[in-house]
């Protein structure tokens, strides 16, 4: 009896040991390279092994393109146009031994052909415990597999235009301005760029109710895409919680959103919308302190 439940345990280990691979830890997630055509870019990223034993890891190639919708890369292992931009990578080896508990640097190398089109051009380096082959037919092991998304402008008449299509709040609550904002980009230039600015939050009376980060998570935008950008106000909406963020910031009426964005060298774009603020927790705690004062100065009245 107790030889086939060992026997069990073994197989049933052996069959789910791929689910519990863990992916790579690697560092930088995101290689930013510029230079102009027919040079030699030397660059690099670390791996980190934080097992107990020594690990080899595999390194490869991924071409990806952005998600219509939010911008998100989606890997495209099948032949792509930047299937070209992939084979300018090279790798000194291909397979990594990291000592256990340690860190390893791989350097790679960049060559771009002589009188190559200025503009952006990107691809993904992929760092797996298994060779390729073996994550391909083997989808357990997938999510063993880490990107590193490698970014290349070529130098040269590059064009940095963004177009703010359209920017929408939602709120999750009528008596608060929390919720979600929305803006999109579209990207008619011929290089990758990332947005950084601010959604200001103004009052009814001049007052800031709220600065966010426009682009907290650094999302690029590349060439001849569209991109949704998503941003959350959130803060506590329990009863009284609610009433004292009403109070301290005069959160009442028309709330004015802006958003301001700077990108590339010199370009901005702005945008505003309007939210509308129902404070029923403060008036609800204002009248009931009105009754208070009414009923104890009726009460002294009788006396």
């Amino acid at each position: 009896m107790n030889k086939h439940l060992s026997l069990f345990i073994c197989t049933l280990a052996l069959l789910l040991s791929p689910l519990f691979a863990k992916a790579a830890a690697v560092s930088p997630s995101v290689i930013e390279l510029s230079s102009p055509d027919g040079k030699v870019i030397n660059s690099s990223f670390t791996i980190f092994n934080t097992r107990a034993s020594e690990q080899v890891y595999f390194l490869d190639l991924l071409a990806f393109e952005p998600n219509s919708q939010d911008g998100t890369p989606v890997f495209t292992p099948d032949t792509s146009d930047q299937n070209e931009f992939l084979s300018w990578i090279h790798f000194p080896v291909r397979e990594v031994p990291v000592p256990a508990q340690s860190k390893v640097e791989v350097p790679f190398t960049v060559v771009i052909p002589d009188d190559e089109a200025s503009g952006s051009y990107y691809g993904a380096v992929t760092v797996s415990t298994a060779p390729s082959d073996v994550v391909a037919s083997n989808g357990a092991t997938i999510e063993a597999k880490t990107a590193i998304l490698v970014f290349l402008t070529v130098e040269g008449e590059t064009v940095e235009k963004l177009e703010l299509l359209d920017f929408s709040a939602t709120q999750s609550d009528a008596s608060l301005p929390f919720g979600t904002f929305q803006y999109r980009l579209q990207n008619q230039g011929n290089v990758h760029l990332m947005p950084v600015g601010e959604i200001t939050l103004t009052g009814l009376f001049g007052q800031t109710v709220g600065v966010l980060n426009a682009n907290e998570a650094q999302g690029r935008i590349l060439p001849s895409s569209t991109r949704t950008y998503e941003v959350t106000f959130n803060g506590d909406t329990s009863w009284f919680a609610a009433a004292g963020y009403q109070l301290r910031h005069l959160a009442i009426g028309p709330v004015t959103v802006d958003v301001t964005l700077t990108y590339g060298e010199t370009g901005t774009l702005e945008a505003q919308t309007i939210v509308w603020v129902m404070p029923w927790q403060l008036m609800s705690l204002l009248v009931m302190g009105i009754l208070v004062v009414v009923l104890f100065y009726k009460r002294i009245a009788k006396r």
